[in-house]
């Protein structure tokens, strides 16, 4: 059962037929033919009902079907590991992050390794903690950088805590909120609507109310908290809050620039228990490629400056 013999095979299930199938494989029917005769002979089992319009795939075939593709990329990180092993090439970078996660250390640390090893391949793109977590699993990338509580018990993951950063609501200078003598509470934060990307159940459970007036509101299905403007971008989020009473959720590296510049004004709301869990994940059965090594020591560095900076805002904030 040769990785050029599964390839074949799918080729006929993606065609359906054996001269087209052929056709896109560049060998004659016959021999196609004799390969799919060859790899039943093997497994003891037909794998494809012949009619005159064309094949099906039995039982059997559809079983071979789920576990091929897997299978094959066994073998494509086998050979993989083997080039990299033999040539010392420091290979490419497959990453897939979270929204806070890229603003933060993400992104920066992809500039540093660029910069240090100008030579590497890089794809990096930005999708929800899901489908980043469904991207790892399915091999589209080498690792992912998001939330990770929801994966706590899955494993096929090795993840690795990264960000704990504390979660804070920001404002424009002069919002109501601010007007007060007292600190605003959480309940009255929920007056305005936030803007943020989703928060996990994990987070929504354990820090906001059943009722959340303005602010936005909890996904049916999964339990997510809904700001009332969802965004994916958090460096965005900046534009809804300079011209209007929204809030934004936020850590204080994440509107730096901002805050520096006295654009926002983080809130001084003390019962907002909220902290980030993101983190690397990637397969535990799959080997990490060195650029990917190189890349995750790059996030640790860029990881601590942050919490180094947080800390010097935060007291600024206090002052």
């Amino acid at each position: 059962m040769t990785p050029r013999r599964l390839r074949q095979f799918l080729a006929l299930i993606e065609h359906a037929h054996f001269g087209r199938a052929a056709k896109t494989l560049g060998i004659s029917q016959p021999a196609l033919s004799k390969s799919i005769q060859l790899l039943e002979s093997e497994l003891g089992v037909t794998l494809f009902d012949r009619r005159p319009e064309g094949v099906v795939l039995t039982a059997f075939g559809r079983l071979l079907h789920e576990k091929s593709h897997r299978m094959l990329m066994v073998e494509e990180d086998l050979r993989r590991d083997i080039a990299l092993l033999a040539g010392g090439d420091i290979g490419a970078l497959k990453v897939a992050l979270g929204p806070y996660p890229s603003v933060t250390s993400g992104y920066a640390s992809i500039a540093r390794l660029h910069a240090r090893h100008p030579q590497i391949r890089i794809t990096a793109h930005v999708a929800g903690w899901r489908e980043v977590a469904h991207q790892v699993a399915s091999g589209t990338v080498d690792l992912g950088i998001a939330e990770i509580s929801t994966l706590q018990g899955q494993e096929e993951f090795t993840c690795e805590l990264l960000g704990e950063h504390e979660g804070r609501l920001f404002c424009r200078p002069g919002h109501p909120l601010l007007s007060q003598k007292r600190s605003p509470t959480l309940a009255q934060t929920l007056d305005y609507p936030w803007v943020a990307s989703r928060i996990p159940l994990r987070l929504a459970t354990h820090l906001l109310p059943a009722t959340l007036g303005c602010a936005g509101a909890y996904d049916a299905l999964t339990g997510d908290f809904v700001p009332a403007i969802e965004i994916d971008v958090p460096m965005q989020i900046v534009k809804f809050v300079e011209s209007s009473n929204a809030l934004a959720l936020g850590n204080l590296s994440t509107f730096e620039p901002q805050i520096r510049a006295g654009e926002i004004v983080p809130l001084p709301t003390h019962d907002l228990a909220l902290r980030t869990h993101y983190g690397f994940i990637y397969l535990k059965e799959r080997s990490l490629p060195p650029a990917v090594e190189a890349y995750m020591r790059e996030v640790r560095a860029v990881e601590e400056e942050i919490c180094q900076r947080e800390r010097v805002l935060a007291q600024m904030s206090n002052e």
